[in-house]
């Protein structure tokens, strides 16, 4: 029998998501139902939008059929008209914990394929029962809002944009939709195996479902439970903007007061978010470290502290937070022109011999070198130190933005200080040398 929940038409598939006209999507097939049956929507949406759709498959090497089963993958893409990658990886699989291994690596993969295509936006088969399974399985660690929220369906990771159309979809609903197209699937001998933690949470569902404890009851709760996440979210970002202010050069600087003077879990939200935003990593830190610099904050005595590789320093009143020399990322290649750098600046280069530079830290002795000239902004040398400067053999080219050493020529050279918007902290990007501390 159909289950309560139904299959997105093509037309709906991406009904609220805000996506450029014309921009190329790809979807995660595995080849099991649920990504059989994504493939298929997103086939029917290429074609009545124009949109160009492939299908990327991850051959983790953990199985030896997993080879084989791609290959079938990639002939049912050919027979439906739909471009198809396999994508593969030579690293070792863990003695445990493999199949949070194996996710990693297929973001990993996925993501950098598409990036490096200018692919809008990746699709993936979560249906209602994994969003039932992950929220039973995050009760079971003791998640908060936050972990009890679940999958978004709408979500950036590492810069790519994911996107799961069928969390509101059942999985019974999505083989009804297979067998209406007499479309075939691979069933992954994983799945059964209950040394996952998933699998033995999935085989308690019928027992949980008798209770009143259906999937889709599960999936209404985590979906209001994201509701507050939400409300919470945009409680810490007022408070942020209300307490923080950041510099293009790759700082910013807290009223110390105003910024402890919150609810424990706004608190805790906004230093998590301050660490990203100024910091530029992906995930926050941990909340037994967050827990106790927000502590330490509160102390009238605070002097300094470190957190997910920055600085905080006590200025009378304020904190500086920025980032430490030791966490800054290396020497890194420009490359069409232009780099990502450091999680936290985007660097554009716009000469023929940008291809010979090199983007890394200035470091302090050039700082020193050149903190005195003409137009450079007066900073904390732990700042001037971790703005990112170009170089050519070794040689220092340029500082772009607000200082150009003589032997720049006429490179044309400009860094964004973006890490505050990646956090949602900041309606944009903020040019460097634009704001003064």
């Amino acid at each position: 029998m159909r289950g309560a929940g139904t299959v997105p038409s093509a037309e709906a598939l991406l009904a609220g998501v805000d996506l450029p006209d014309g921009a190329p999507i790809a979807v995660a097939v595995s080849g099991g139902p649920d990504s059989m049956a994504l493939l298929h929507l997103a086939a029917e949406h290429g074609r009545l939008t124009g949109r160009e759709v492939t299908a990327l498959t991850v051959d983790h090497g953990i199985r030896p059929e997993a080879a084989q089963e791609a290959l079938q993958v990639a002939a049912w893409c050919a027979a439906i008209g739909v471009p198809h990658h396999i994508l593969a990886s030579d690293a070792p699989a863990p003695a445990a914990d493999i199949q949070a291994w194996a996710r990693h690596l297929r973001y990993r993969l996925m993501g950098a394929w598409c990036r490096e295509r200018g692919v809008a936006a990746l699709l993936v088969a979560h249906s209602r029962d994994d969003q039932a399974e992950t929220f039973l399985l995050r009760l079971g660690r003791g998640s908060g809002v936050d972990g009890l929220a679940s999958m978004a369906r709408d979500v950036t990771r590492e810069g790519l944009r994911i996107l799961r159309p069928l969390l509101a979809t059942s999985r019974e609903d999505l083989w009804v939709f297979l067998a209406e197209r007499g479309q075939d699937f691979i069933q992954d001998p994983s799945n059964d195996d209950t040394h996952h933690a998933r699998v033995r949470m999935r085989r308690l569902m019928p027992a949980l479902a008798a209770e009143g404890m259906t999937a889709a009851r599960l999936a209404e709760t985590a979906g209001r439970l994201a509701i507050a996440r939400d409300a919470l979210d945009g409680w810490m970002r007022a408070h942020v903007r209300a307490s923080v202010r950041f510099f293009g050069t790759g700082h910013a600087v807290m009223d110390r007061a105003a910024f402890c003077d919150v609810p424990e879990d706004i608190g805790l939200r906004a230093l998590a978010a301050l660490v990203r935003g100024v910091g530029g990593g992906v995930y926050r830190p941990r909340l037994a470290h967050t827990t106790s610099l927000l502590a330490r904050l509160r102390e009238a005595g605070f002097r300094g502290a470190t957190l997910g590789g920055l600085r905080f320093q006590a200025r009378g009143a304020e904190v500086l937070v920025c980032r430490e020399g030791r966490a800054l990322a290396g020497p890194a290649r420009l490359r069409d022109g232009q780099f990502d750098w450091d999680g936290r600046f985007s660097v554009r280069v716009d000469h023929a011999a940008a291809a010979s530079l090199q983007v890394a830290a200035l470091g302090a002795a050039n700082w020193r070198d050149i903190r005195h000239q003409p137009g450079v902004p007066q900073l904390p040398a732990i700042v001037g130190g971790s703005l990112p400067a170009l170089y050519r053999e070794g040689e220092l080219v340029d500082i772009p933005g607000f200082s150009t050493p003589d032997r720049a020529g006429d490179l044309s050279a400009r860094a964004v200080f973006v890490a505050p918007a990646r956090a949602g902290l900041a309606a944009g990007p903020i040019a460097t040398g634009q704001a003064k501390p």
